[in-house]
């Protein structure tokens, strides 16, 4: 299973690397910080999983993820289930990342229910 991270905070975006290696060891985990590099990424590698943050360096996360998505869905055999991350509960947040097709919507830092939850039915991912 391949996991994309998109988060211009590094750090931020290493430690929900971090926390995904801990739950699903074998997962191949790659952290980007800029918009650019962040879809050559997605459309060379055909991750499983993408989190994005709110913000990827000028460009609102849910915009970030609507060129993702084209992207990916240019490339890609099977879709990237994509989850966009808030850093506090926003009904509106949430319908702009829905509605650029975010599968799912997590508040930041990202626990691991909100792991287990973006892992579950893809891949080799959590089954339960």
């Amino acid at each position: 299973m391949r996991v994309v991270i998109v988060d211009p905070d590094l750090k931020a975006g290493r430690k929900l690397a971090a926390s995904v290696e801990k739950m699903l060891p074998s997962v191949d985990v790659l952290l980007y910080a800029e918009p650019q590099e962040a879809l050559t990424g997605i459309e060379t590698h055909s991750p499983d999983v993408t989190f994005v943050a709110p913000d990827v360096n000028g460009m609102t996360g849910p915009e970030f993820l609507a060129k993702a998505r084209t992207k990916a869905h240019e490339t890609q055999k099977r879709g990237t289930k994509f989850v966009g991350t808030v850093d506090k509960p926003d009904a509106d947040a949430s319908i702009a990342w829905i509605s650029a097709g975010a599968t799912l919507v997590v508040a930041r830092p990202v626990d691991s229910l909100g792991i287990r939850t973006a892992l579950r039915g893809v891949g080799a991912g959590i089954d339960t």
